[in-house]
């Protein structure tokens, strides 16, 4: 058997697996994404995209084929909201106006949020990697791997039934929360046990009777059976998560048609016309992996941590994972990066999988969730945090940032810290602003592939020193000279400073750095793990 080479093998075709290909893309990377399904799920799974992960989507310009797909997902209202009653049909709605933000508002950046539900947006996805040159092997599985110091060997059976070798310098694990790559090197995790079991139904019927003009994001069942319907298209299809209890019965006691009389009943209408066209088992433990890395293998998305989907961060914490990720993987494969830099992966990311577990558990509680507070659900809920800070105001402490917080900061490297609010501070994202009257190019959009410096009035001696640190290290710079105005009022960086971006739009050094062009070389080698000339390039 031959073995063919591939410098990253991706396994796993989903919205993580596929955004990781379009990122590896993105930075010249090859790659040869393995999926062992045919044809997607027809789960909705993950339904709407918060504004961080749009912003990803924004820099691999796909904004408009994600939108017009959004265009037509809802037949009817909008999403949002919340009901509450013992059936869909005596549902009243909740009172959300003491709900802090709003879904599609997003001062601090150039995307909104997106409702899109999972199996119509990896359409998009697969489309645009195919497109850009992608090899994407669909019903194509992973069969068994062996990694050792130089790479990983992957043995793949096609639908054929036919096997093939393929060698690959890394492997990126997208493979879902079962993760059977996670499972073979015996990774283990911090687990919290389920609060409930669900079996999610994805039907076709007709609700629009019901709604009288009406539609929610979710709606709260109390009724003889207990559960959760989840909006679809507002009109004539839903998810209905079913609640059962595992210690009286199994999934497999949950064949379709016991799954429609369920419905009929959560519905409150017995004559109702249902067509079950998918159902699967879930529940809401939690796990994170204690190594987000072995050796050359690396765990993203729901291989690397698994919660419930209050709040809607699964998915999107995957795709934030693979931007993390790829831009590192890039920069070592192309000599611009020590093998170093890439351990900076998981103390990054890791903390932000513990958030995200720690947010969705503190919205347990349907009225929880919403913002409502009770007497029995109100502990623990002062350190709930909103959607922003989760996904967006936040900052990254490992070696791949300059430390500017000094000895005294309560956060060592590897725990969350979050910002009030986005300045310049290194390690947090860069502050967007529209840099033309018609407010169409944001500040984000200068960022990536490369790494960035954003300088603040004349820039002639930073490309001075952008070109000598290039042919000390072989690091490629882009240089960009923006109004002392505008850097003065959003970064708080005075005439002649700088700041350093990340491809990932984070800042590896910012206003708070005090970045002088005598010392970028210097600041590059320490960051990217460098020795003071170039590597050799792939």
């Amino acid at each position: 058997m031959t073995t063919a080479h591939a410098p990253v093998l991706v396994v796993g075709g989903g919205l993580v697996g596929l955004s990781t290909a379009l990122l590896l893309e993105y930075h010249g990377v090859p790659y040869v994404l393995v999926e062992r399904r045919a044809t997607a799920s027809p789960l909705p799974r993950s339904r709407g995209l918060h504004t961080r992960t749009g912003e990803i989507f924004r820099q691999l310009g796909l904004t408009e084929p994600i939108e017009q797909a959004a265009r037509s997902a809802l037949k009817a209202g909008k999403f949002g909201g919340a009901w509450q009653g013992e059936t869909l049909r005596t549902a009243e709605p909740l009172d959300l106006s003491g709900m802090a933000g709003a879904l599609g508002a997003n001062p601090d950046g150039p995307a909104r949020f997106v409702f899109l539900p999972q199996v119509q947006l990896e359409p998009v996805l697969a489309a645009a990697a195919r497109e850009r040159g992608g090899d994407l092997r669909f019903g194509t599985e992973l069969t068994e791997f062996t990694a050792d110091d130089s790479g990983v060997t992957a043995t793949l059976r096609d639908e054929s039934g036919q096997l093939s070798q393929l060698r690959a310098d890394y492997l990126i694990a997208a493979d879902g929360a079962g993760s059977p790559i996670r499972t073979a090197l015996g990774i283990t995790g911090w687990e919290l046990p389920p609060t409930n079991h669900y079996i999610n139904v994805f039907a076709r019927t007709d609700l629009t009777g019901l709604l009288h003009g009406g539609s929610f994001s979710q709606c709260d069942i109390t009724g003889a059976v207990r559960g959760l319907v989840l909006s679809k298209n507002n009109t004539d299809e839903w998810s209905f998560h079913l609640e059962y209890d595992p210690a009286a019965e199994t999934p497999a006691d949950y064949p379709p048609r016991r799954c429609a009389d369920a419905i009929a009943t959560m519905v409150g209408a017995d004559d109702l016309p249902i067509e079950v066209l998918g159902h699967s088992a879930w529940d809401t433990g939690t796990f994170v992996a204690d190594e987000y890395r072995r050796g050359r293998i690396f765990l993203v998305g729901d291989a690397a941590h698994r919660h419930a989907p209050w709040g809607g961060f699964g998915g999107n914490t995957g795709v934030a994972d693979a931007h993390n990720l790829v831009w590192k993987l890039a920069a070592v494969l192309d000599g611009e990066a020590g093998p170093g830099l890439l351990d900076s992966y998981a103390a990054e990311r890791r903390p932000r999988a513990v958030v995200a577990v720690e947010q969705a558990r503190l919205g347990t509680d349907f009225l929880a969730r919403y913002g409502i507070l009770t007497p029995e659900n109100s502990a623990g809920q002062e350190h709930r945090l909103d959607a922003g800070q989760v996904m967006t105001r936040f900052r990254y402490t490992s070696a791949a940032v300059l430390d500017t917080r000094g000895d005294d900061s309560p956060n060592p490297e590897g725990t969350p810290e979050h910002v009030g609010a986005l300045t310049g501070q290194s390690g947090t994202r860069l502050p967007h602003w529209w840099i033309d009257a018609a407010q169409t190019v944001s500040t984000l959009d200068l960022c990536g592939p490369e790494l960035t410096l954003l300088v603040s009035g004349p820039a002639e001696s930073w490309r001075e020193a952008a070109a000598r640190a290039q042919r000390a290290t072989g690091v490629e710079l882009t240089v960009h000279a923006l109004p002392t105005a505008d850097c003065a009022a959003h970064l708080g960086l005075s005439e002649g400073g700088a700041v350093l971006v990340r491809p990932d739009q984070h800042l590896a050094a910012g206003a708070d750095a005090s970045l002088t062009p005598a010392w970028l070389t210097e600041t590059l080698c320490l960051l990217l793990d460098l020795e003071r000339s170039p590597i050799t390039s792939r």
